[in-house]
């Protein structure tokens, strides 16, 4: 049995592409319930594009995406929220604000979780039709969803998985660079 475990342990690191280096941008800091909270702030976006509105909708995407990452259902709430008024100013697929709104009406995580997949579907064309200068990471978790696997954007290449925050925090890997 002690050995069916080491192996699972192993296997799921492998699958995830867990970081090696040890290396953290995060903190933990202990919350008013005592609990550990994990407190991600993300990587400074490199990335440039061709205005103003279009920067912030991806930055508004970006903060959605640090929510889900620190398992904060409100900040995520408030984040889709900021995103759907940055919407307003640009051209976006209107099936995009309808995802976000979903996200924005939701108290549950995982549902929140589930819409972000959606979201992050038509922000990578967004994207890609407006980046000008730097460089985006499209990161992928083969372990989202009950295996099915689940894509997001970062400013960064270390993995910061918004599907499950905390609980696997560097599970995934780098799919392509957005350039």
């Amino acid at each position: 049995m002690k050995n069916i475990t080491i192996i699972f342990i192993s296997a799921l690191l492998l699958a995830c592409g867990e970081n090696k280096s040890g290396e953290k941008t995060v903190t933990v800091s202990e919350g008013d319930s005592g609990k550990h909270e994990l407190v991600y702030n993300g990587a400074k976006r490199e990335a440039q594009f061709k205005n103003e509105e279009v920067t912030s909708v991806y930055d508004a995407y970006n903060k959605l995406k640090i929510a889900l990452v620190n398992t904060d259902a409100e900040a995520a709430q408030d984040a889709a929220e900021d995103m759907i008024s940055k919407m307003e100013a640009v051209e976006v697929e209107a099936d995009l604000k309808q995802v976000a709104q979903s996200i924005a009406s939701s108290k549950d995580i995982n549902k929140q979780r589930a819409s972000f997949e959606k979201l992050t579907a038509g922000i990578k064309t967004f994207v890609e039709e407006n980046i000008s200068d730097g460089t985006l990471y499209y990161q992928y978790c083969p372990m989202a969803f009950d295996g099915k696997g689940a894509y997001w954007i970062s400013n960064e290449k270390k993995i910061f998985n918004p599907y499950f925050g905390d609980v696997m925090l560097n599970c995934g890997t780098v799919s392509e660079e957005i350039k």
